[in-house]
């Protein structure tokens, strides 16, 4: 004969060896608020739980095989008496606090963002190919970033070396003192955006670089700014 919710849930209580008010007292701990009343119409088949109080209550249960546990008579443990389930929990507790057959957690999937191959140039510059890129591992990348370029020359040197690797996050507009990856005249360059009184231009690092002036009339595009 097929159990109920209600009469699976009261069991699964009394095998943890719980009363109503304590069930009450762990679910509020897990931010479910329920009044034992409310814990009795669910075992009474008055009411259901939602899903949030109803994975509540299995973690609180201990129930790991959810769809074993209310289909099938219980599922695994099916046959057996109240005593003999609640050895099963018992077990099961033992071995998991051993920790030697817990099972292994798959390693969390690492950040992965663009790396762009034809370089930003902090010199002469060069086109950055907006297709023509490979996947970096980003763990350490700060948090905002969304794409990394190579950047190629000397221009931006002592604050960003030859081929040294740079984080961009992707932006429309830039606030004048930021350095950033700008694309003009069909040309890509990694390089600090000053705007003043008499304009705005690109400033190179190296002194040894003059700056490019941005006039009214320019066409140019910020693809993002460079955080580290």
């Amino acid at each position: 004969m097929k159990k109920s919710l209600g009469t699976i849930l009261t069991e699964l209580r009394r095998e943890a060896g719980l009363t109503q008010p304590r069930v009450s007292e762990l679910l509020a701990a897990e931010g479910v608020e329920i009044r034992p009343a409310g814990i009795s119409k669910w075992e009474k088949d008055m009411t259901m739980p939602n899903a949030a109080q109803f994975l509540a209550l299995c973690g609180i249960y201990g129930v790991r095989d959810v769809m074993g546990t209310f289909t099938a008579a219980r599922g695994f443990t099916a046959g057996l008496n109240a005593e003999g389930r609640r050895l099963v929990s018992d077990y099961i507790r033992v071995l998991l606090a051993s920790g030697l057959y817990a099972e292994e957690e798959d390693a969390p999937a690492g950040r992965v963002l663009p790396l762009y191959t034809l370089a930003a140039s902090a010199g002469t510059g060069q086109f950055l190919d907006g297709e023509d890129f490979e996947p970096i591992d980003a763990q350490q990348a700060p948090a905002g970033a969304d794409f990394a370029v190579r950047i190629a020359g000397d221009s931006m040197e002592p604050e960003i070396e030859n081929g040294q690797i740079v984080w961009v996050k992707r932006r429309e507009t830039l606030e004048s003192g930021r350095v950033g990856i700008f694309v003009l005249g069909g040309m890509a360059y990694c390089k600090r955006l000053h705007v003043d009184e008499n304009g705005a231009c690109l400033v190179s690092a190296n002194p040894a670089y003059a700056p490019i002036a941005l006039a009214p009339e320019t066409e140019y595009r910020v693809c993002g700014e460079v955080l580290a």
